[in-house]
This record gives structure tokens, sequence and C-alpha cells, in this order.
């Protein structure tokens, strides 16, 4: 544009535009058909402008070529942000879905998970005293023998930060201050630690603290228990 514009003004400067003089006071009349290609003196600079307005005008095509190829590339890049926006809504929804499905399952499962160690200690309780069932209808009675004291045993229903529950009380003739061994279910000759009892709660249940337990052991639901 600023050799447009110095072309333009050194034509000026030069008077290079030719045409017919009007007379003093004449006004000029509207031309009749095309205009006129206006002539200039110097036939070297008419040549010169000529190609210098020539090269501009390529010039421009191919710019306004680019601009046509720019303008294409921005909606091609307009629809991938459309489809792009599109695509991470649809994830986030997904992603809700799954979170809900995910937390729902949690819950289910903990609570299966409960139940299950529920039924396994219940199942556990019901083999051991039908063990001894077939041990006592087996074994022939001891003659003038004092009748034998039942056996009692039974398991960890809870443990806590302050203590043990068990799943015996006064009708198992369990004593505030009574000591249990406690064994794993797995390996019911193997004791792992000792517990006292600190509160009788009712017929079936009572309250402990730990005594002992071997080193890295942790007392956990089901564990088995059996007075000294």
């Amino acid at each position: 544009m600023r050799s447009i514009a110095r072309l333009l003004t050194a034509a000026l400067g030069l008077g290079v535009w030719l045409g017919p003089a009007l007379p003093a006071g004449a006004q000029q009349q509207p031309a009749q058909g095309p205009p006129a290609v206006p002539k200039f003196k110097d036939p070297g600079l008419q040549q010169y402008l000529v190609a210098e307005i020539a090269s501009i005008q390529e010039k421009l095509d191919k710019l306004a070529s680019r601009l046509d190829a720019v303008e294409g590339q921005l909606a091609k890049v307009k629809e991938q942000q459309q489809a792009l926006a599109s695509d991470f809504h649809a994830n986030q929804e997904l992603v809700k879905a799954t979170d809900t499905s995910v937390t729902s399952l949690r819950v289910s499962n903990q609570e299966d998970l409960l139940s299950l160690k529920t039924d396994v200690a219940r199942i556990r309780r019901d083999l051991s005293e039908l063990t001894d069932e077939v041990r006592k209808s087996a074994a022939p009675p001891p003659a003038a023998a004092a009748p034998a004291q039942p056996k009692v045993e039974g398991y960890i229903t809870q443990v806590t930060p302050t203590g043990i529950s068990i799943n015996l009380g006064s009708a198992a003739g369990v004593e505030v201050g009574m000591k249990f061994g406690v064994y794993r279910a797995a390996e019911p000759q193997t004791r792992i630690g000792t517990i006292e009892v600190t509160e009788v709660v009712d017929a079936n249940n009572s309250k402990a603290k730990v005594v002992a337990s071997n080193p890295n052991t942790k007392f956990q639901f089901s564990d088995i228990v059996r007075p000294y």
C-alpha cells in the first residue's frame, strides 16, 4: 500500500495524466461509453507503473487466496471445537453415571460382606456344637463320674479401639474378670492372645479388654474365644 501511495503521488507530482484541456469556465461533459484509459506523458514511467500495479494485483490475488484458505481452516477448527465440547459433555455424564454405579456397588458389597461374615460365624458355631454332640454320643459315659461341664466357646463379634465384644454372657456363666484365650478360626489350637471380661452386657454378650497378644497380631471378627 505504501508503494502504491508513493507511485500515485509521484504521478500526480509529475503531471503524468493527459487529457483535453478545458476552457476557462467550461464544465466537463460526462463521458460516453467506457472511460478512456489515461495516458502518461512519460512512456517509460507508464510501463513502470503498469508493471508495478500488475505485480501488486498479483500479490493481492495471492493474499486473497491465502485468506480464503485460512477461513476454511478456521471453519474446520470451529467444527472440531464443537465436536470436542460435545464429547467432553458426554464424558462428564458418563463419569457421573460411573461414580454413582461404583458407590452403589461399594455399599452393596459392604453389606453383603458383613452378612457373609455373620453367616460364616454362625455356621462355625453350629459345626462346633455339632462336633461336640457327636463326640459326646460316641464316647461311653464314665462310670460314677461327675456330670461333665458344658464346654464354653464363643467368638469375637466386634473389635473397636476401646475394647472387644464377644457372644458369651451370663447364660454361659461369664463373669467380670474371667479370661479367655483367643484363637484364629483357621487354627483353633493355636492361641494368639488373651482377653479379660470387663462387663457382662446380657445373657449372650460381654465386653472385654486385651490382656496380651502375639507380636504383629490383631484380633478380628469371628476369632474363637475359650475360657482358661
